[in-house]
């Protein structure tokens, strides 16, 4: 065999296996997520209270892809208080999943962070204006011993104050 056949051969041997190879290496375009969308709540926000962040997960092709694991952090802007309730969600066949994330009463953006490896996407969420601490003026919350206990002291005081004014001092 001539050397120019036996190296058209090896070449040919060579682009084979290449081929074979690299398919198993990169897997399915399908497998591979390819953009993380995310999206939030928007307008003013509450702070202390449930807000639910959703991420969806496309391959290259744009299909969603089903039974991804998705990890959920803060990026910039992180304060003491704030917390994502689940950290890691996996997608559902229309590639979307979704976590809450309850943010502190200190003014500022927080970034949340959704990644699906190798890709990830991120939404800015605000607070700006925090205002009064929560407080309630309902009398029904507050409990009934507090007005049991007040109209005990009143009473007291009136029988010390009537005592006193029949004894004549």
């Amino acid at each position: 065999m001539r050397l120019g056949h036996r190296l058209a051969a090896a070449g040919a041997a060579a682009l084979l296996l290449l081929s074979v190879a690299a398919s198993a290496a990169f897997g399915y375009a399908g497998q591979v997520a390819n953009q993380v969308t995310v999206a939030g709540p928007a307008g003013v926000l509450a702070c202390n209270t449930a807000l639910v962040v959703t991420a969806t997960v496309l391959d290259s092709g744009g299909n969603p892809v089903d039974g991804r694991d998705v990890v959920w952090t803060f990026g910039a802007g992180m304060q003491t208080g704030d917390h994502i309730v689940l950290p890691t969600t996996t997608t559902n066949l229309s590639g979307v999943t979704s976590t809450t994330v309850i943010l502190a009463c200190v003014v500022g953006n927080r970034t949340i962070v959704a990644t699906a490896a190798p890709a990830s996407g991120q939404v800015v969420l605000g607070i700006t204006v925090t205002g009064l601490p929560p407080t309630s003026t309902d009398p029904g919350s507050t409990p009934m011993w507090t007005y049991v206990l007040a109209l005990l002291g009143i009473c007291l005081a009136c029988l010390m104050i009537g005592r006193r004014v029949l004894q004549g001092r």
